[in-house]
């Protein structure tokens, strides 16, 4: 069976980036199962991830433009190139991403069996005008959370189907616990919120003195955010690392992690945090958290605009050792439907069900 992803580009360094690279990585390694990336706009940059030897790769080479203006006037061009190419291709099953995966979805000339995979919830897409006839010329919907499923009511077929890690749980003897140390992992920008974490942080330790945040990312809020850490006199318990290699050895030497996002598609930090035992106290935005965290047993959900119920989840986890310790272990429990052969199965099924 062969099936045709189709992505605007593949070079930058972003979870779904990473988990499409790792999941046609690993479909790749099925023997019956025929596996090509398609990307639109030309990149002299490659791909953000390594990509496996049996993964096939195809290009259109469009330049992409530098305007929205542009962008509209360069879709008649991708359709007809993109019509040329997935007819060559003759894919079983396309799988389209974004909205320009929508829009090839919606008005492309082929008419095989296609997929449309979701990775941010729909209110908060780009263009989302094209979704509505997207969905009905879909043969189905792959949505990461069922709070998001609820949103395609007109699709023929809705499943929910959630991003897996390959982060393997530390041993007790590789983590190192107890070192009164929050952490953040994820990108600096609007939706993860991350100014004010900083701003609840300044409570958080005036409370509990001695314990430090680390921050792990990059984007737009970065230099924002040393202004803020050197100006709130934060510099002692705050520190930013910049983009992190090794996620994994930085949950070993985690005690809790934090997030304050206003929104998530499904927030790959709390599942891969959760398999190395640690527990999270994150708001209850639309539309992740709660689909992954067990509330007051893998972490705690809090009101997403409630300042003080935050703090006070906050210094209650760093004041109970045990409390921790217990969310730790049913957290590493709970991660374990986020396994790689877990979601592939999922997958490996649909796909042989719209064949």
């Amino acid at each position: 069976m062969k099936i045709l992803y189709v992505i605007e580009h593949i070079s930058a360094m972003g979870g779904l980036e990473r988990i499409l690279i790792d999941k046609m990585n690993a479909l790749a390694e099925d023997a019956t199962l025929d596996i090509t990336l398609l990307t639109v706009w030309k990149d002299t940059y490659g791909p953000a991830y390594p990509i496996s030897a049996r993964v096939g790769q195809a290009c259109l080479a469009l330049c992409r433009p530098a305007s929205a203006f542009g962008m509209m006037a360069a879709m008649p061009r991708v359709l007809h190139r993109y019509n040329r190419e997935v007819r060559r291709q003759n894919p079983d099953i396309v799988v389209y991403f974004r909205a320009v995966g929508a829009m090839l979805a919606a008005w492309s000339s082929w008419r095989g069996r296609c997929i449309f995979e979701t990775h941010s919830a729909r209110p908060y897409c780009n263009h989302r005008w094209m979704y509505s006839l997207m969905e009905r010329r879909v043969s189905a919907v792959v949505c990461l959370t069922q709070g998001d499923a609820a949103n395609y009511r007109r699709a023929a077929r809705v499943e929910v189907i959630p991003n897996f890690t390959r982060m393997t749980c530390p041993s007790p003897s590789e983590a190192h616990r107890g070192q009164r140390r929050c952490v953040f992992v994820g990108r600096l920008c609007d939706e993860k919120n991350p100014m004010r974490l900083l701003r609840l942080w300044r409570e958080i330790v005036s409370r509990m003195p001695g314990w430090t945040l680390d921050i792990y990312g990059t984007g737009e809020w970065e230099e924002r955010m040393k202004e803020e850490i050197r100006w709130s006199a934060l510099s002692e318990s705050v520190t930013m690392h910049g983009f992190a290699q090794d996620v994994a050895k930085i949950y070993c030497g985690a005690d809790i992690l934090l997030l304050t996002s206003i929104t998530e598609g499904l927030p790959m930090v709390i599942i891969e945090a959760m398999r190395c035992g640690v527990p999270v106290v994150s708001t209850d935005c639309p539309y992740g958290p709660a689909d992954v965290i067990l509330d007051g047993r893998t972490g705690i959900l809090v009101p997403r605009e409630d300042d003080a119920v935050y703090v006070d989840a906050v210094c209650r986890l760093m004041q109970n050792a045990a409390m921790r310790e217990q969310m730790g272990r049913e957290a590493v429990a709970c991660s374990r439907r986020y396994g790689m052969p877990e979601i592939l199965t999922r997958w490996k099924y649909l796909f042989a069900e719209l064949r």
